[in-house]
């Protein structure tokens, strides 16, 4: 009598508060958690930065923010130059190239991603595109808005971390030679650019969009830099990331997506007024959502970005 009574208790009180303190199953369903972006703007191994490096080894440009920038779960830049030993020059005022080898300095500073696609990639003309694809990916960072046709060059590249699916498409607002058939970068075609985000979209969870657009030195977007990051946002895009100008834009949300109209020149060098300015900006990212949480103030001191 007693042992079934003991049972009884057992049964009544000690499983219930088992069942109460157990740990909930997940679903199928259930949100990945959020992964960390690191993004910054410009990102230049040649001219002045070049010489620095030679005097310093290619780590140089990263010491000073690589600890902030590896903590990450993803770091995107925009490589502002060839990486190649080969190639001519285009008839142009400034043409950046730089050794394939800073790639992995690249890689080493914590960036995992880099747009391709701005008015430098063609400098020393199409096989040293491909150079510079073949040097980032050997050293683990995803170029985007590049490839071997306009195809390539035009479509997402997606990254999961943590259960989320991370997508990246990139752009250079700036004219260039148009070949569907031939080494490039994904150029801008407003008419086309809905379809295409919404293409990319359906890919990944989240979608992160570059552009290499606006004035350079110009510390306001343009009505064009505007209409473009809407237009995107308007058809899934869920964070917009901008340079060229090589001065700090203002942050903008629309429809709670964040769009960061120029982030600066990061790793450059030079002198011109606010061009010294730069920063980091650190988002948490979601299933179709972005948020900036922090932003971190860069000054170059001798081609080298330092915290402030």
């Amino acid at each position: 009598m007693k042992r079934g009574r003991l049972f009884l208790f057992l049964l009544t009180c000690i499983l219930p508060l088992q069942i109460l303190i157990a740990p909930p199953c997940l679903s199928a369903d259930a949100a990945p958690r959020q992964v960390t972006l690191a993004a910054v703007g410009d990102v230049l191994f040649a001219r002045g930065v070049g010489m620095e490096i030679a005097l310093h080894g290619a780590g140089y440009p990263f010491k000073t923010t690589q600890k902030i920038i590896r903590a990450q779960d993803l770091a995107f830049c925009n490589l502002e130059c060839v990486l190649s030993n080969g190639g001519t020059p285009h008839q142009r005022l400034f043409n950046f190239r730089a050794d394939p080898g800073v790639a992995k300095s690249l890689r080493r500073g914590g960036f995992t991603i880099a747009s391709l696609a701005n008015n430098h990639a063609l400098d020393y003309g199409r096989e040293s595109l491909l150079d510079t694809i073949a040097a980032t990916k050997s050293a683990g960072v995803i170029p985007v808005g590049a490839g071997v046709n306009r195809a390539d060059a035009l479509s997402v590249r997606v990254v999961s971390r943590h259960g989320l699916r991370v997508g990246f498409v990139a752009y250079s607002d700036f004219p260039t030679a148009k070949f569907d058939d031939r080494p490039t970068i994904a150029g801008v075609n407003s008419d086309e650019i809905p379809g295409q985000i919404r293409e990319a979209k359906s890919k990944c969870d989240v979608l992160v969009v570059s552009f290499h657009w606006g004035v350079e030195y110009k510390k306001t977007p343009t009505e064009r830099q505007q209409m473009l990051a809407h237009l995107c946002i308007d058809n899934g895009a869920d964070l917009i990331l901008g340079h060229h100008p090589h001065v700090l834009q203002p942050v903008e949300v629309y429809k709670g997506k964040p769009i960061a109209y120029s982030m600066g020149g990061f790793i450059w060098d030079s002198h011109l007024s606010g061009a010294d300015k730069s920063a980091i900006y650190i988002f948490n990212l979601g299933r179709s959502s972005a948020k900036l949480v922090r932003e971190i103030p860069v000054r170059s001191v001798k081609s080298r970005p330092v915290l402030e």
